[in-house]
């Protein structure tokens, strides 16, 4: 299969109120949608995760736009792709830009879904040697609160929709007293706890000697670039660590894995460069006994339709950061909304990712500058 056409269609998407965390304050989401056309006239769309800023990654918008279009694109023009992992090793020449990659890479493997008839989360399955859920048990992410009462309206809040894991996000020793109060309250709901690399060594001893049921795991807690300290903090607390911003590949993986880093992965799909390289990680996790689950970025709904195919997967177990359509967003981008019930996310039937961009999005991309 070629792809003739490639298209780049920059949004922003208003937030119904900021996202809070250690990194930035995020009131409006800028996203990139990207289309690419195969010669029968098919469409895959993927959707560019990075940030606008770039605090969280190195990546931003602006410059993964640049990069996809003057260095990963021109890679695949008159290229005959037999396969979406093909997309991965030809991007392998270029260093680092996992986001930028991603973008594209998931695009393909949407259009590569529809010429084969299948949906996204069946195509991944069949790779994987495994089946998928049809519905999807997932979790919420609640940014850092100005108060305690505010924290503990967001978890009830979440309860009433239906939610039973709750990620909250704190930055502060005085952050994660509140956040342990509430847990403390909750006894019949799973939490974690997302530092987003906020702490140092010392908070060893507030998790040292920690005797919550239901908290299941603490995120990220020490630096973006280490692995030595989290194995050292590991060693001390039965309390799992969780990795996300220092796992940009399967061999990050593999680092943390053999220095005793963590106990379970964040998976983000496009900071990896893609799904194929998630699904390498997937193996070696189910492989190795991590713990992984799919993290979320903000995402418009065709990343969000993207991470619930993956998350779909048989052996997922644990519910990722795939919130509900309504969470965070005034209005999406696609037609269909993915509405909780019961905790779960249902798939969209369709072939390939399974959602229609708005036709006002639909048009303007096509009508954008053809950049293969």
């Amino acid at each position: 299969m070629k792809i003739i056409e490639m298209h780049l269609l920059p949004v922003t998407l208003k937030l119904k109120s900021p996202f809070i965390s250690s990194h930035e304050s995020v009131s409006e989401r800028e996203i990139t949608i990207i289309g690419i056309k195969d010669t029968n006239g098919l469409w895959g769309y993927g959707e560019l995760e990075t940030f606008s800023f770039p605090y969280y990654t190195a990546e931003t918008q602006k410059t993964a736009r640049v990069i996809i279009q003057t260095i990963l694109a021109p890679l695949l023009k008159n290229v005959d792709i037999k396969q979406p992992e093909d997309i991965t090793k030809i991007f392998n020449l270029v260093a680092g830009n996992q986001m930028a990659k991603a973008a594209i890479e998931t695009a393909y493997w949407d259009l590569f879904a529809k010429t084969l008839n299948l949906s996204l989360a069946s195509l991944l399955a069949k790779k994987m040697n495994t089946t998928y859920r049809a519905k999807v048990a997932v979790g919420i992410s609640i940014g850092m609160q100005s108060s305690l009462h505010d924290l503990q309206r967001e978890v009830i809040s979440a309860k009433k929709q239906g939610y039973t894991r709750i990620k909250i996000k704190v930055k502060s020793y005085s952050d994660l007293t509140s956040a342990l109060k509430i847990i403390h309250s909750f006894s019949d709901l799973a939490f974690m706890i997302d530092a987003n690399s906020s702490f140092n060594l010392n908070v060893v001893s507030y998790l040292k000697n920690l005797d919550l049921p239901n908290l299941v795991m603490i995120e990220q807690p020490l630096r973006t670039t280490d692995f030595v300290d989290h194995a050292n903090l590991q060693s001390k607390i039965n309390l799992p660590i969780c990795l996300d911003e220092n796992i940009f590949s399967l061999d990050d993986v593999k680092t943390a894995f053999a220095l005793g880093s963590a106990r379970a992965i964040n998976l983000k799909i496009s900071r990896v460069g893609g799904i194929a390289n998630a699904l390498e990680i997937i193996r070696f996790c189910w492989q190795n006994n991590l713990i992984i689950w799919c993290g979320g970025m903000l995402e418009g709904g065709i990343g969000r339709a993207t991470n619930l195919a993956v998350a779909s997967l048989a052996g997922l177990d644990f519910p990722g950061d795939i919130s509900a359509s309504s969470r965070y967003y005034f209005k999406d981008i696609i037609k269909s909304n993915f509405i909780l019930c019961k905790g779960q996310l249902e798939l969209p039937s369709s072939t390939g990712i399974g959602v229609s961009l708005f036709l006002e999005y639909e048009n303007q991309l096509q009508e954008t500058t053809n950049i293969l």
